[in-house]
């Protein structure tokens, strides 16, 4: 790992992390199975709230060290965008914007989840239509332990970690699906939570082969697969954690919520143990609807 990082010494002392990328508008449905083509369902439940892996990630985290963190993303005044704010101020996850006033609509994601068939279906823009500028942000990386890009917004991801780079802040990236900004964002980072659905090109599609490819460029790395056993690559060791086997009702936002719960946990405990506590928090969500129910059966 870089010589500059400071010391994360696993000591039990407060974090303060950062996170930059993703907001989106969640529309969520809870039907019993996925509807037909062309057809008409009425759902048992709904849910609306702010979505997007950095988002999510963020008000994880605020939950769990029951503290305000940051979200650096890309809202705008679009009347729409109310709803973000709202459901993110309630969350204590305070927001930079770097639209500054723009009027384009957020992204609106819409969901199904089926209950019988464990599975959710999403259909979203994501950030594609938004041109998200790279800002300076050394004041609120000044005190941080971590920042988590998603890389969603590239120039804005880019630059964030690069400025964490240069102050020493351990940089962790959400890497769902292949991006090409990863060819240059890998390299600045510490750590990557990949899902089962990263593949970078001519990489086989092996687990294996992709944590050895993340390894080559100094990233400690974790594989997760839904409830499947969870393959990680880190300066402390190497191995695989096993899933809990729980009731599952929904799985939206299951990965967010465990990058949030890991950046919690790696400030207090070693990347194997902070990996599988993140891992409990994540099938824990699972069990209720939406993103945010959990928070309320949590136990303290």
């Amino acid at each position: 790992m870089r010589d500059n990082r400071r010391d994360r010494g696993h000591d039990g002392d407060v974090t303060k992390a950062l996170f930059v990328g993703l907001t989106t508008i969640d529309i969520a449905y809870l039907v019993d199975n996925y509807p037909k083509e062309d057809s008409k369902t009425q759902a048992s439940d709904q849910f609306l709230a702010a979505g997007g892996p950095a988002a999510n990630a963020a008000v994880a985290y605020s939950f769990l060290a029951g503290t305000e963190t940051t979200l650096v993303t890309a809202l705008g005044s679009h009347p729409l965008t109310g709803i973000a704010r709202n459901d993110l101020t309630n969350a204590e996850v305070r927001m930079v914007d770097v639209l500054d006033g723009g009027e384009q609509p957020p992204p609106i994601s819409s969901i199904v989840v089926a209950r019988h068939g464990r599975s959710r279906t999403l259909v979203s823009l994501d950030g594609s239509r938004i041109a998200a500028p790279a800002v300076d942000l050394s004041t609120e990386l000044k005190d941080a332990s971590f920042l988590l890009v998603d890389g969603h917004y590239p120039q804005l991801c880019l630059e964030a970690a690069q400025q964490a780079r240069e102050l020493g802040v351990m940089v962790v990236v959400d890497a769902g699906r292949w991006k090409d900004v990863y060819h240059e964002l890998l390299p600045l980072a510490d750590i990557a939570i990949c899902s089962s659905a990263f593949q970078p090109p001519d990489v086989s599609y092996k687990p294996r082969a992709i944590l050895q490819y993340l390894e080559d460029r100094d990233v400690s790395a974790a594989i997760t697969d839904g409830g499947e056993p969870i393959i990680y690559n880190s300066t402390e060791g190497s191995g695989v954690l096993p899933v809990a086997a729980e009731p599952v009702i929904d799985t939206l936002g299951a990965g967010d919520i465990l990058h949030g719960a890991f950046c919690h946990f790696f400030g207090r405990l070693p990347f194997p143990e902070a990996l599988a506590a993140a891992a409990e928090v994540a099938t824990f969500s699972c069990r209720y609807f939406g993103t945010r129910e959990w928070m309320r059966h949590w136990p303290s």
